[in-house]
């Protein structure tokens, strides 16, 4: 690349091709025209400018020659109430619909400061109005700062790809009554895609410490959050969205929340989530997951860990009210419905269980599962308005040994002949159809212990069993040991479902 130094002011358009380009005020990519930035290029803003694209801008970097949006002066970045030490960011305003893609790759935001009037308080490195056709990957968002909202990247009525892009350091909010949404991206009215990203050490003053959604459909996929913060939904915020596109394999450990959800926190919001792991997450009530305000969230596949709170009860989830109605299915939610805190619990609540999940080192971070967990081969593959993702977090095989299994990461190590479940248990129930004598017969060369449900044909369940002992060798139980009130089962088919240590086994049953 160029050996030079070029200073940029006003209009601008064509080939940055500089080791440094120097802005010495407002910048703007009329519309009709295009801006590409060299791979290797520092743009380096002398004062609290900004760079308006109207047009396209293309800053391709590269793995080893990346871009860098930076500052000459961080004096004073840390005034809230000064715009010194930061630069005004990227604002795209209406951008002509016609307009291709502006694409950033391998680029790095940093010291970007959303302070000023009202407009100027959103987005410390992007602000995107009413804007399509914004690509980012590849590229990592460091230290901004906003005074409102989304402390790197803030997004109204716009749709904007993430892949491979970490977000970090990055902050919103301020000492008044505003409070701060999104400590590293805030989207409203919009349908972002992030993919495969990474999330740590964020902070908003009100709600969704690393992001925010508002009237907002996003799909995340593979991602990482941990050590973010935030009044209200430690790592993730949900607010007035019901987005039913995928929300998948989302490891969430280690962040925190000063009132709500030190993982998640859903205000009037519905979202629907597979293969969540949520673990060592805090806040002074629900440490893991939190629902107010008619919020139907729908959570499938998913761990709810060792997560803390203040209090005795709703260290893992705290419903608000009575309106909220989340639903858990195959899940590992550890103490079950009765740690719960807040307003009675009246969601659904199946296929779930309280059994360790059997994570390999949850000491040293690693939230991988073993196949002696309770979060193996214990999934669904059906969800109500999307499907499985094919892989896990770890991009393996999300489907290894026929069923899926809980959490974000796949169980894809060998399972030997003798600890897998299909051979380790024959069961058997008769007479079917059922009665208060029919014999529930288990054999094993195991000890170990289960329970047992019973389910409508709808899912819903209708009765639990307390956990039982299963000797080596032959079990039998008879139904009414099991359940009480069998025999006042109304005529109809429905499901023996068993909870065993590494699998769940369903028999369908008829009452006549």
């Amino acid at each position: 690349m160029g050996q030079n130094v070029f200073h940029a002011c006003g209009f601008q358009a064509g080939h940055w091709n500089y080791d440094t380009v120097y802005v010495n005020c407002d910048v703007t990519v009329p519309a009709g025209l295009e801006l590409s930035i060299q791979a290797g290029t520092r743009v380096v803003f002398r004062g609290h400018y900004s760079l308006h694209v109207q047009g396209i801008i293309k800053a391709i970097g590269t793995a080893s020659d990346s871009i860098h949006f930076t500052v000459s002066d961080t004096s004073g970045f840390g005034n809230i109430h000064s715009n010194s030490g930061g630069w005004n960011g990227l604002r795209f305003e209406d951008t002509p619909i016609v307009n291709d893609s502006s694409v950033f790759e391998f680029c790095r935001f940093s010291f970007g400061k959303a302070t000023g009037d009202s407009v100027n308080c959103y987005g410390g490195a992007i602000r995107a109005l009413r804007t399509n056709n914004i690509v980012i990957r590849n590229s990592s968002f460091l230290n901004n700062y906003a005074f409102y909202w989304g402390g790197a990247v803030y997004a109204f009525k716009t749709n904007i790809l993430m892949e491979h892009v970490r977000v970090a350091g990055n902050r919103c909010g301020n000492d008044g009554m505003i409070y701060g949404y999104g400590g590293g991206l805030c989207f409203v009215s919009s349908e972002p895609d992030l993919k495969f990203m990474l999330f740590e050490n964020n902070i908003s003053t009100g709600i969704g410490g690393a992001a925010s959604f508002e009237y907002s459909r996003p799909l995340l996929l593979n991602a990482v959050f941990r050590n973010n913060f935030s009044g209200l939904g430690g790592a993730l915020g949900f607010l007035r969205s019901e987005p039913d596109r995928m929300i998948a394999n989302l490891l969430i450990t280690n962040n925190a929340a000063k009132f709500f959800g030190g993982g998640i926190a859903n205000v009037t919001a519905s979202p629907v989530m597979t293969n969540l792991t949520i673990v060592n997450n805090y806040a002074a009530m629900g440490g893991g997951f939190y629902c107010n305000e008619f919020s139907h969230a729908k959570i499938y596949n998913s761990i709810l860990w060792n997560n803390s709170n203040a209090g005795l009860y709703g260290s893992q989830v705290w419903i608000w009210d009575v309106n909220s109605m989340p639903e858990f299915k195959h899940c590992v939610v550890q103490d079950g419905i009765p740690g719960f805190g807040g307003s009675t619990f009246i969601g659904i609540y199946e296929n779930c269980t309280e059994n360790d999940p059997g994570f390999v080192a949850p000491q040293e971070g690693n939230f991988r599962i073993n196949y002696s967990g309770s979060a193996f081969n214990s999934g669904t593959s059906q969800l109500p308005t999307y499907p499985l993702p094919a892989f896990d977090l770890d991009q393996l095989p999300r489907i290894t040994h026929k069923i899926p299994d809980i959490g974000a990461y796949e169980f894809n190590g060998p399972v030997s002949v003798e600890s897998y479940a299909e051979n380790r248990y024959e069961i058997s129930f008769n007479p079917n159809p059922a009665n208060a004598f029919s014999v529930l017969t288990i054999k094993t060369e195991k000890e170990s212990r289960f329970y047992s449900k019973i389910l409508d044909i709808n899912g819903k369940v209708l009765d639990a069993s307390t956990e039982i002992l299963i000797h080596t060798g032959v079990n039998n139980y008879t139904f009414s040991q099991l359940h009480k009130n069998t025999d006042k089962l109304p005529a109809g088919l429905y499901i023996l479902q068993l909870i065993l240590p590494d699998t769940t086994k369903s028999i369908r049953i008829l009452v006549q």
